[in-house]
């Protein structure tokens, strides 16, 4: 573990930096095309800047202390009741928190219990950067963990370092689940939370599956109806081609020749003399 202590405190457009080797504060504001509106917008930009910032600031590796401002923590009070089912709340309200990766805290009081929750983003973008350049996390709290003197301020002053510095291993303690959000048994209520259930990936050929399956459907059910259409309906009677009669060959008599009788060969006439 570095022996250096460094303290870092989140706002909404720029996080501070104490050195303890240097016992300075130094500053880096968040441009618009790394974050807004507490969203990442590019991650490798951030950690550019921030090789940048360690760079010219000449700051060495140490292990940090985040702290995030509450203006920028989400947070309800829910009272407790005897029929509350606080892991069912508890899972509900982080899904109402409009980012996709929620790092949460629970706070319990006597008579109701707080959640806490912020964009885990913000935190693991600055982590990775921070230690890609040899500097360790040592956990992430919330300001109000600082105590009522320290919770509404703005700026991180030298009181807020030399409380934090004396009250570190107190603080890390409290610090934010960096755990997904969970998925309890609503029947569990000893607030265990049951493993989000692994993704499966998605096949870009099930989009045409359905389509596919309908068109088969159509095609097998017409053809079916074709198929009982032609079973139900008499068939059409042909009008019958005539065929020739062949009439028997008529044989008429044949005609025998009528024979003159010639007349007998008289003597010759007598000639006149």
């Amino acid at each position: 573990m570095l022996k250096n202590k460094v303290i870092i405190l989140i706002h909404k457009d720029r996080f501070e930096y104490f050195d303890g080797v240097q016992s300075k504060i130094f500053q880096f504001v968040f441009q618009s095309n790394l974050i807004q509106d507490l969203e990442v917008i590019d991650e490798e930009q951030i950690k550019n800047q921030i090789k940048v910032f360690v760079e010219t600031n000449k700051l060495i590796p140490a292990q940090i202390l985040f702290i995030v401002s509450d203006q920028i923590i989400f947070a309800k009070a829910f009272v407790l009741s005897p029929n509350l089912n606080k892991p069912e709340i508890i899972e509900k309200y982080l899904e109402s928190i409009p980012f996709e990766h929620v790092s949460y805290k629970i706070i319990d009081r006597d008579k109701d219990f707080i959640v806490m929750a912020i964009n885990k983003e913000i935190f693991t973008s600055l982590k990775r950067a921070f230690g890609l350049l040899g500097f360790q996390s040592g956990g992430i709290v919330a300001q109000s963990q600082l105590g009522e003197i320290y919770k509404n301020s703005q700026t991180l002053s030298s009181d807020i370092v030399r409380y934090t510095i004396s009250h570190l291993d107190s603080l890390q303690k409290q610090g934010f689940i960096q755990e997904e959000i969970p998925k309890p048994e609503k029947s569990n209520y000893r607030g265990e939370a049951k493993p989000a259930a692994e993704k499966k990936p998605v096949n870009p050929m099930d989009k045409y599956r359905l389509p596919a399956l309908i068109l088969v459907f159509v095609i097998l059910l017409g053809t079916l109806g074709f198929v009982v259409y032609k079973q139900n309906t008499p068939g059409s009677r042909a009008n019958p081609v005539p065929q020739p009669v062949i009439a028997p060959a008529v044989i008429s008599p044949t005609e025998e020749p009528i024979l003159e009788e010639s007349a007998p060969a008289g003597s010759p006439s007598a000639q006149t003399l």
